[in-house]
């Protein structure tokens, strides 16, 4: 037997077996539901950090602050010694506040967090209270 008519004997099996157009790929319970679109994310919605106002001027600046300020403002008050990890806006960008050296300090990551937790409860409030 030549090796074509065997090729050509196996591809007729396969087609036997694997042909049948009669049955459903899947019972109709089975079948793949349609993906529902995903809702944006506040990636898509937001604004790039340049038209918020975090450009090369902020970046500037904020390594302006980390060198000036070593240690964490809100620890030092308190007598503790923590490094500063970030550059703060003093008064938020969102309730007027500006990117000028007078409205930036420096804090820890922990004293940082707290914070834009207490400004985010503000913002929540105040949208709630525009709502009604």
């Amino acid at each position: 037997m030549c090796p074509s008519s065997a090729s050509g004997a196996r591809r007729q099996i396969v087609r036997a077996t694997h042909g049948s157009n009669d049955l459903p790929s899947r019972p109709p319970g089975l079948r793949a539901k349609p993906i529902a679109k995903a809702k944006p994310s506040n990636w898509t919605r937001r604004a790039s950090r340049h038209d918020r106002g975090y450009g090369t001027a902020h970046d500037k600046m904020r390594e302006r602050v980390l060198r000036e300020e070593p240690l964490c403002r809100i620890c030092d008050a308190s007598g503790l010694v923590t490094a500063t990890t970030t550059a703060d806006h003093i008064t938020p960008l969102a309730e007027g506040g500006t990117g000028d050296r007078d409205n930036m300090q420096g804090l820890c990551d922990p004293c940082h967090k707290a914070k834009t937790a207490r400004e985010a409860a503000r913002a929540r409030l105040r949208r709630r209270a525009d709502r009604h």
